[in-house]
This record gives structure tokens, C-alpha cells and sequence, in this order.
């Protein structure tokens, strides 16, 4: 995002000389007023800190206007100075608890590699205003292209080495390149509003940001998505991976730092408890793996009674700062002695109370996450924070303890290990044992539906394209019925039987919509797997078990669906497959008129005893 931000007057009514007269006097009187906007940790329901814009008192000009005819008078550097150290002693009026945040400061690469900006923009300046310039991240801004890449990594490293983080901001845009990533190496990347805007209406878009998420987790880079104004973009985001965001869905520019909304907070954490769907069938919830942490009230205990326990409790490794029963602060053995070490360490913080040096921004999960999420979210860290506890409460908030990174790591190994037994090799999905235990946990209740489907005509596919055709096509079948079984609520569970075989369960009762959405998605993607002759004609070559050759029609969708109302609970999986073969011979024998896929409800009551003498309606 820009660095400043200008109300709005007529600038076409301006000339050249009274707009450099109006930007002198606005610097020289310093009538700048700093604007925070958060930049939202979706995962933990609150700001992971705040970007700092900048605002003229008066009615003035819009920003690029302001910039360009700054750069063009000789006013650049003034009028960035002039928001940078406004914004400086900001910060430096917040309370101790919003300064362990983090700041985004927007600066230019041609003022990041100015010596005026270099020797006065420094650690001990920070220090001086009481804040730890490891709370402040230097936004890159993409108004300029880099011209000197070497003396700008240089650049990037000295800050670095200082104790500043590094952010990339319009990424995607503008001259922020990957050639820029590859020099700056930032903590943050900082998603173009462009590229957000829309998301949930642009497959195209959704697959890059996906794929840049995939990339800022494989740098060890946190990937913010710019410009989110929509509730529906931010759904799409939180699906494809992103776990940092800003824009005006959460609060536009303040004078003053402000919270998530309450409401806000709970919808988001509504939507990420739907996304955190099991990563494996043998997937278990992070409650079970909670172990007890020593928790104090807020502002009860001052650093040298800390640093005492700590040297008389060897096993004492972190402590969870609480508000009531909520946690707010997280201090760890060695972010502690990091902060309180050194030569006036100790002396400067000794009597402050340990929330002036705890981590506000921690990774927090309530009970119900899954362990395989947890491991992806804790590995998600950056650096410093890797190896801290990952604080567990309940639903409402409320602290319960700490997993830490080895109960984690070796946890979730075991669970893919496990998962990886039981799951078919080609498509990765359950096989079996897990389709068999779902039917039995399922069959206990009334209310649910299961779902069998396999392809129309798939051997003679096979024998005309080739098993690894074939492969391809087992494939693609799984990708449009785990699509499908998303849309059937948080819930739903697909399995491989094998071969062409698999199954979906959920509860409640599956919309007739829904599943023939499936059928048509299947129709329209598997175009893919035939040439253009076979497409045209609508069928293909094959040979049948004689050995003569055959023209078939393309290879469909069959989907047998079977509700617990037309069972009744305590059902046998077996008398499940029996009345599901029965439907499916239905269903195969129209597809074979029609050549489209097709699902098939069915309609008859069924005793809990199999039986022979089944049919569908």
C-alpha cells in the first residue's frame, strides 16, 4: 500500500508552483497525522500489527499526485522523512502491549539507499523512543524500480542484521519482480490488491495465489493478501492457504490502533474451523495432546522475579500471560534472556512487569484443530518464532495449555504414517478400513447419505488409452468427487474403494443440485482425457471380450445415492453395497442411452437384512 495518504482536493485546479508551495509548508509545519490499519493474523482472530500511513491536516492532494510533484521539485526525501518520523513517534505514544506489534514503514528504494536514510534510520534511534526496531518492518513500496540489485541486497542485509524485518509490498505488480524477491528476501510479501480483488469469482486468479502461497511458505516468507474489501474474497483466500490479510473488511485507516471486531473475529473463526478439515482419515484433534503451563495474571509478576524462577526451575521453559482465562502474552527462556541480556538488559527492564517484553502475537489454536493443520500452521513460523509453544484453548477463548514443537512434530508423524497404510496409492485417498468405519459411525444415526460412484465403460477406456490413461482418469474422477464432497458441508468424506470405485458420506440429506453439479463437472472435465476424433464422434473404439471391435460412448459418471431415511439406523454396510449395485445397474444402463453422467436417488424403505430383491425407483 502507499505510504501516505492525502484527502482529497481539485488538483487540476492547482499549478505546478502552488503545489510545491502547499507540499513545503505542510513539511516544514510537520501537519501530518499518522493512520494505522491492521494487517489481520486470520488464525489468531487479531491484528499481527499495523501499516502506518500518513494524512495532511488539511485538505491537500491524492498521493501519487503528492509523490510525483515531490520527486519533481526535489521534495522527495523531505516528504518521506517528514511521514517516516511522524509516524516514529506514533508508536512511541502506544501502550507497551500494541508496541510488541509489528510496523509497517513504507519507504522507497531510492530512499532506502539515500546515506541520509542509512545513517539517521537506525536501531538506536528506535531505541530511543522506547521501541524495538524488531517490531518495525520496512515496507519495500514499488513506486521505483531497483536500479543497483547488488548495492540493494546490500542494503536489505544491513537492516536485517539490525534487527528490522523486510516486506515486499505490491508483489505482482507494478516493478515489485521476482527479480526483487529474489534480492530483498523478505519476511512479509505482500499480495497486490489486483490480484485479490475478484478471487472469488477467477479460477485463474485462485490458482496463482495458491501457488504463491505454496511459494511463501517454501522461503519462509508470510504471504499478506492487500485489498480484501469482501467477505466472499476472504472465504477463497482462507481455502487457498492465506493466513494474513488487509483491507477494508477489517477496518479502514485510524488515528489510533484499533482491535478486530469481536463479530468479525467469530466469523472468521467460524470459517477456519470448516476449513480445517482432516488432513488424513486418522487425523485427531490437537485437545488430546495439551499439557499443563504455568499462566499469571496480567501485570502480577515483574521480570527479576521471572528471571528467578527461571534459574531455580530448570524445566520451566515458557509462561502464558492471562487476562481473566484468556491468553494475551507468551514469554519464552529464551526470548526472555534475548530481551533482558546484555550489559543495561537486566537494569532497564528488572522492575517492568514481564508483558512489556512478552510476544502478543503467538500462535494460538482452540482444542478442535487438527494436528496435521497445527504441524502445517506451526511450520508456517517465521524463524523466531519456529520453536515456541503453540498456546491450545477452548472454543471460547479460554487458556488450557501448550503442545509443544516435539509432541507435535513426532504426533503428526505417526498420523501420516498410519493415514498412509490405509490409503489407496493411486489417488492418496481412505480406502476401506476408514469407508468401513464411516458407514458403521454413520449407520448409528438416522440423518445421512451415502453416495457410490465409479465410471461408465471404464475397462474399455483402459484397454483403448492405456493403463496409464487410465491412471489419469482415476485421477481426475477423485479431483471432481472431492470437489463435489466440499460442497456437502464441513462433514462430508470421500473414500477409493478401488479401481473405479469410490464413495462419498455425509450427513443430513445430499441436495439433488449438488450432486448432478458433480455429474457436470465430471462431463465437462473429462473432455480432457479423449482426442478430438473420439470427442466429435461421441464415442470410441474398443474390443469387447470376444475380441471384436466395438464403438462405445465416452466414459460417464454413475452416482448411486442412498439416504438413512430409506435404511433406517443400525444398517449393515453390506445391504449399503447391495443397494448400490442394484441403483448403479439403473443408473448405467440410462447413461449408455444419454452418454451423460448421472445420479440416482433412491426412493424405497429397506429392512436392516440384505435382501435380493432390490430395485430403485
Amino acid at each position: 500500500m502507499n505510504g501516505i495518504l492525502l484527502a482529497t482536493s481539485d488538483p487540476a485546479s492547482k499549478t505546478g508552483a502552488s503545489l510545491e508551495h502547499e507540499l513545503r509548508r505542510a513539511i516544514a509545519n510537520r501537519s501530518l497525522v499518522t493512520y494505522f490499519q491492521p494487517i489481520v493474523d486470520l488464525r489468531a482472530g487479531m491484528p499481527l500489527g499495523y501499516e502506518l500511513l500518513s494524512r495532511f491536516h488539511s485538505p491537500s492532494l491524492p498521493i501519487q499526485q503528492a509523490f510525483d510533484s515531490a520527486e519533481q521539485c526535489g521534495l522527495a526525501w523531505d516528504l518521506e522523512y517528514a511521514c517516516r518520523s511522524t509516524a516514529v513517534e506514533a508508536i512511541s505514544t502506544l501502550s507497551a502491549e500494541l508496541r510488541n506489534l509489528r510496523f509497517f514503514l513504507n519507504v522507497s528504494p531510492q530512499i532506502l539507499s539515500d546515506p541520509r536514510f542509512v545513517a539517521g534510520f537506525t536501531s538506536s534511534l528506535l531505541q530511543s523512543h522506547d521501541i524495538d526496531q524488531k517490531r518495525i518492518v520496512i515496507e519495500v513500496t514499488e513506486r521505483e524500480s531497483v536500479r543497483d540489485y547488488p548495492q540493494f541486497e546490500r542494503l536489505i542485509r544491513h537492516y536485517v542484521n539490525q534487527g528490522f524485518q523486510i516486506a515486499l509490498d505490491d508483489f505482482g505488480s507494478g516493478h515489485s519482480s521476482l527479480v526483487t524477491l529474489l534480492s530483498c528476501t523478505p519476511h512479509f510479501l505482500k499480495l497486490d490488491r489486483e490480484i485479490v480483488r475478484g478471487v472469488h469469482l477467477d479460477s485463474y486468479r485462485q490458482r496463482l495465489v495458491r501457488s504463491l502461497v505454496d511459494l511463501a511458505a517454501s522461503i519462509d516468507t508470510r504471504l499478506v493478501a492487500e485489498g480484501v474489501e469482501l467477505w466472499e474474497e476472504l472465504q477463497v483466500l482462507v481455502r487457498l492457504g492465506v493466513r494474513y490479510a488487509q483491507g477494508f473488511l477489517f477496518e479502514k485507516p485510524k488515528p489510533h490502533p484499533m482491535p478486530l471486531e469481536p463479530i468479525l473475529a467469530q466469523r472468521i473463526q467460524t470459517l477456519l474451523r470448516r476449513e480445517d478439515s482432516p488432513r488424513n482419515e486418522l487425523d485427531e484433534t490437537v485437545g488430546r495432546m495439551v499439557s499443563a503451563c504455568r499462566s499469571v495474571d496480567a501485570q502480577s509478576v515483574r521480570c527479576s522475579e521471572l528471571d528467578n524462577d527461571y534459574r531455580h526451575e530448570p524445566s520451566l521453559d515458557e509462561v502464558v500471560i492471562v487476562q481473566g482465562s484468556l491468553p494475551v502474552g507468551l514469554v519464552t527462556r529464551s526470548q526472555f534472556y534475548g530481551r533482558t541480556g546484555g550489559p543495561v538488559g537486566y537494569s532497564l527492564f528488572s522492575r517492568r512487569p514481564i508483558d512489556d517484553i512478552a510476544k502478543v502475537h503467538f500462535l494460538r489454536v482452540d482444542e478442535g484443530t487438527h494436528v496435521t493443520t497445527l504441524a502445517r500452521l506451526a511450520t508456517e513460523r517465521l524463524h523466531d518464532d519456529l520453536y515456541d509453544p503453540v498456546v491450545v484453548t477452548d472454543a471460547a477463548g479460554r487458556f488450557l495449555g501448550t503442545v509443544t514443537m516435539k509432541q507435535l512434530i513426532v504426533r503428526s508423524a505417526e498420523l501420516e504414517i498410519q493415514n498412509a497404510a490405509g490409503a489407496n496409492p493411486l489417488t492418496g485417498l481412505p480406502g476401506n478400513r476408514a469407508i468401513t468405519r464411516w458407514l458403521l459411525e454413520l449407520t448409528e444415526h438416522g440423518d445421512f447419505t451415502v453416495i457410490y460412484a465409479d465410471l461408465d465403460r471404464f475397462k474399455e477406456f483402459n484397454d483403448a488409452y492405456g493403463f496409464l490413461s487410465g491412471d489419469d482418469f482415476i485421477r481426475l474422477a477423485a479431483h471432481t468427487l472431492e470437489l463435489g464432497a466440499s460442497r456437502l458441508g464441513e462433514d462430508a468424506r470421500l473414500g477409493h474403494i478401488g479401481g473405479d470405485d469410490f464413495v462419498i458420506t455425509c450427513r443430513g440429506a445430499a441436495p439433488v443440485e449438488t450432486l448432478q453439479r458433480i455429474c457436470d463437472d465430471f462431463d465437462r472435465n473429462k473432455m480432457n482425457m479423449f482426442n478430438a476424433a473420439d470427442i466429435e464422434r461421441g464415442a470410441f473404439r474398443a474390443f469387447d471380450r470376444q475380441g471384436r471391435e466395438v464403438v462405445v460412448p465416452l466414459t460417464t459418471l454413475s452416482l448411486a445415492a442412498i439416504g438413512g431415511t430409506q435404511v433406517g439406523p443400525g444398517l449393515h454396510p453390506a445391504l449399503l453395497s447391495q443397494i448400490a449395485a442394484s441403483l448403479k445397474k439403473k443408473a448405467k444402463q440410462q447413461t449408455s442411452v444419454s452418454g451423460r453422467s448421472l445420479v440416482l436417488f433412491e426412493r424405497r424403505q429397506h429392512a436392516s437384512t440384505p435382501s435380493d430383491a432390490l430395485s430403485a425407483e
